[in-house]
């Protein structure tokens, strides 16, 4: 695949153009402050205090050291910054470029609150804006919660998503070219594109919207319905298990009798009537 990418070390100007950060704020309805944040009318938040961020940049070497040491790739530092072959306003920095499969590797430093899939999925307007600035077809995510082990995952593009996240990308970056506030934010066409993000596939994994499904509705109501009723029957049989003495190879009374097998497992069954 073809790579359009600026070779230089000259500090990069955001205020020329979208980053894969700025995707995530887009697809969050954060267009003002970033509209004026562009248009240099209100200064970008500093991050230098903020612990996570600060760490995060502080183990980014390495957390690449330790992903290539878990995963066996070749990891190197990328080019400078890329930039989209048709939409100019359009680049990307990213972390790291991986020599085995010639794509790119995306690191975070968070907390555990949330797991891999989960991580993947809350950057995806990220991820999809560098896949459309470089050209490829899937790159990798790797995070630290906490103080785990890094895990990482493959993030596959989806066309379908990018096609509305460009939409969304120009759409905003005419309000800056023409320096015309955007007083009303098209709600309903961030709602589409996070909708269709549930199609990006995360290790070939997708999100599964079930709602038309009758099915289902059928299925979960009953579990909804029962939930409570299943715990309390969880809690009986544990409250059952523990009055049954070591030496006791049958116990019964009230309907229930439990035996004890070969293996000293308490199995549960409903007394015969009569």
């Amino acid at each position: 695949m073809t790579l359009t990418f600026v070779n230089t070390m000259a500090t990069l100007n955001r205020s020329k153009g979208i980053g894969g950060s700025d995707a995530s704020r887009i697809m969050r309805g954060e267009w003002r402050d970033l509209y004026l944040e562009k248009i240099g009318e209100k200064q970008p938040d500093d991050l230098s205090g903020v612990f996570r961020v600060q760490l995060g940049l502080r183990t980014e070497n390495f957390h690449a050291e330790w992903f290539a040491r878990m995963s066996g790739f070749e990891v190197i530092d990328p080019p400078p910054f890329f930039e989209h072959p048709t939409h100019k306003f359009m680049f990307g920095h990213v972390d790291r470029w991986i020599s085995n499969y010639d794509t790119f590797l995306e690191m975070k430093h968070s907390s555990n609150s949330a797991n891999l899939w989960d991580k993947a999925r809350y950057y995806a307007p990220q991820l999809q804006h560098y896949m459309a600035v470089t050209n490829r077809m899937f790159c990798y995510f790797s995070v630290i919660r906490g103080n785990d082990e890094p895990q990482y995952c493959k993030v596959d593009r989806d066309d379908d998503y990018i096609e509305k996240l460009i939409e969304l990308e120009t759409s905003f970056w005419w309000h800056v070219e023409n320096r015309v506030a955007p007083d009303i934010i098209p709600t309903a066409k961030i709602a589409e594109g996070n909708k269709a993000s549930e199609a990006i596939k995360v290790d070939g994994m997708r999100v599964a919207d079930m709602t038309s499904s009758n099915a289902w509705a059928s299925a979960a109501k009953d579990y909804l319905e029962h939930a409570e009723a299943a715990k309390k029957y969880d809690a009986a049989k544990d409250g059952l298990k523990e009055l049954v003495g070591d030496d006791v190879g049958e116990a019964y009374g009230h309907g229930v009798v439990i035996k004890r097998d070969k293996r000293g497992r308490l199995l549960f069954k409903a007394a015969k009537e009569g």
